[in-house]
């Protein structure tokens, strides 16, 4: 793939998506058991899940016919079924946590609806626990410790995308569940959690890898070519131009004043203070997390075809389009949902950017 830019532009994205007259997409979801992947697929009639920056795992639901029901209800012990959702081959794993019959004669059907994997690190699956570091622990090494029971590990794993910093003893203390406990944690960096696809695997992402003012230099994950959304919404948002900001953290915590670079650091936002900000490394992401989220930020709702060579665009990815006026846009997307309803089959993704 050959892209010519021109002086001063941005890199090409990582995946590019060319421009096309048409593109063709053989569309397929398919719904199996986990335990009986070899099998048929359950018989489905729609089918839809979202995630955004702010959940930790996916909301789905589907409605099946009702040959299904069977397949779909819980285990004697009431443990939800765990479903493997194919999206145009690529595979989701999803819990089967509510499931209710509708009767639209002459339709018998059965319709679930729930979370992802992940949705066992939280209630109603887990109890409300507390949890606390009685000795010094990296904050990787606290989120590795809260997939524990009694110092054993409840077979999942995480893939660490901050940069790790130092916790003194018994400044930490949480009272929830799982779940919770590691939302807690990886927001005091700025920080959010996303399931793996299918793995027993959390990933612990920024919410800004990069500062909008340093995105002139950023390679998007992916680009599109312009017109290949069917559905565009845009919304301006004008927040206050924030250009400082005091972090602090408690007990054995520290403080830090950080100021964007090049600006007066005039506009201070209200002070972030949480228990595990213990070192500058923290003080920093933190910091740049708050400040990104200022100024206008324009949020752009695109509805486009799941393509062979982006396959379903998940929270997090940087994106470079071109809007409905002819604009370039880089943003990082921070909703994803997917509606199928044979044959057709859609994804709706919600970006953010810098106006």
């Amino acid at each position: 793939v050959f892209v010519c830019m021109g002086h001063g532009e941005q890199p090409p994205g990582t995946i590019v998506v060319l421009p096309r007259r048409s593109y063709l997409v053989i569309n397929s979801i398919e719904l199996r058991r986990a335990d009986d992947l070899s099998g048929p697929p359950l018989p489905s009639e729609a089918f839809g899940m979202t995630l955004d920056a702010d959940s930790w795992t996916w909301s789905w639901s589907a409605t099946f016919g009702r040959a299904a029901r069977d397949a779909v209800a819980p285990g004697p012990d009431g443990a939800p079924v765990e479903i493997e959702a194919r999206v145009n081959g690529q595979p989701f794993r999803l819990q089967a946590e509510r499931i209710g019959r509708s009767v639209r004669f002459p339709e018998r059907l059965v319709k679930v609806s729930g979370r992802g994997k992940a949705a066992l690190l939280d209630a109603p699956h887990a109890a409300v626990q507390s949890f606390g570091n009685t000795a010094a622990r990296s904050a990787h090494q606290l989120m590795q410790d809260v997939l524990t029971i009694n110092g054993v590990g409840i077979g999942w794993t995480v893939d660490w995308g901050l940069t790790d910093w130092p916790v003194p003893a018994g400044v930490w203390t949480h009272q929830g569940t799982w779940a919770s406990a590691l939302n807690d944690i990886a927001g005091a960096a700025g920080g959010y959690v996303q399931p793996h696809d299918t793995a027993a695997t959390l990933r612990v992402l920024p919410r800004w890898p990069k500062p909008w003012w340093e995105w002139a230099s950023a390679t998007p994950d992916i680009e599109l070519p312009a017109g290949i959304a069917e559905v565009e919404e845009t919304e301006w948002i004008d927040k206050p131009a924030y250009d400082r900001v005091i972090v602090h953290g408690a007990l054995g915590g520290v403080r830090g004043n950080f100021k964007r670079a090049g600006t007066a650091g005039e506009v201070l936002r209200p002070m972030v203070v949480h228990p595990l900000i213990t070192h500058a490394d923290v003080v920093r992401q933190r910091a740049i997390a708050e400040l990104s989220d200022s100024g206008r930020l324009i949020n752009q709702t695109l509805t486009l075809m799941v393509l062979p060579e982006t396959g379903v665009i998940k929270p997090g990815t940087l994106l470079r389009y071109t809007d409905d006026d002819g604009a370039p846009r880089l943003g990082l997307v921070r909703s994803t949902g997917i509606n199928w309803s044979f044959p057709v089959l859609t994804q709706t993704i919600g970006v953010e950017g810098h106006a």
